[in-house]
Formats: C-alpha cells, sequence, structure tokens
C-alpha cells in the first residue's frame, strides 16, 4: 500500500494498493533515480529532474500536445477528455466482447435442428 497526498494536499492521505507487478516497476523507478539525475531530496516516485517537485500529468500533456506539428487543435488534447475518452472505449469493448460470448454460447449449445423437427412432431 502506498499513501500519497490528496487531490487538494490538504491534509487528506489517498491510499493505493499495488498490485505486486506494479509495486516491482516502482521499485524499479526508485532503483534508477539516480542514474538519470533525479536528486536525493525529492521524495516523489514521478519526480523532476532539476526541481524538488512532482510531474504534473496535466501539464506534461499540454507539453506534448503543443509539440505534435500535425495537430490542428491540441488545445483539446486534455487529461480530462483522455479519460473520458478511454472509458467510452472500455465500455465499447466491453459490451463487444460480452457479445460475442453470447454468440458463441448460442452457436456451441445449441440443440441440432433435428431434435427440434423431432420435439414438434
Amino acid at each position: 500500500m502506498v499513501v500519497c497526498a490528496g487531490k487538494s494536499r490538504k491534509n487528506v492521505q489517498a491510499f493505493v494498493l499495488l498490485p505486486p507487478d506494479a509495486r516491482q516497476a516502482v521499485d524499479l523507478l526508485i532503483k534508477s533515480r539516480s542514474t538519470v539525475g533525479i536528486p536525493d531530496s525529492n521524495p516523489f516516485v514521478f519526480a523532476r529532474l532539476t526541481t524538488d517537485t512532482p510531474l504534473s500529468g496535466n501539464t506534461e500533456l499540454q507539453e506534448v500536445a503543443q509539440s505534435c506539428p500535425g495537430l490542428r487543435h491540441p488545445e483539446r488534447i486534455t487529461s480530462t477528455n483522455l479519460r473520458r475518452y478511454i472509458a467510452t472505449v472500455s465500455q465499447v469493448w466491453i459490451i463487444h466482447c460480452t457479445y460475442g460470448s453470447y454468440v458463441e454460447y448460442l452457436e456451441y449449445n445449441r440443440r441440432p435442428y433435428c431434435c427440434d423437427k423431432t420435439a414438434i412432431a
């Protein structure tokens, strides 16, 4: 379990449960901090190279969007819109997988046609 600062960072703690594979990835990030030049005084896992402040995901996303030359409206790429898009795609994917499983169930668990005729006769 990891204890994080809450959204407003005002005496609120958020507890995050990490699965074992995610914990191994975070441990690898922490071990490689000195290799990439992050100061030891910076307590954040996702840290900046030069200061003792954390990375801001929204700011980084905007910088990447602005640096892409082919985008017509880079200001529309926001963390909120990205979160909504991922939620919509996930729901569509779940519906597609569920429907596909239902169709397979009907195909493989259907009685043969001759049994239907025999039952009617």
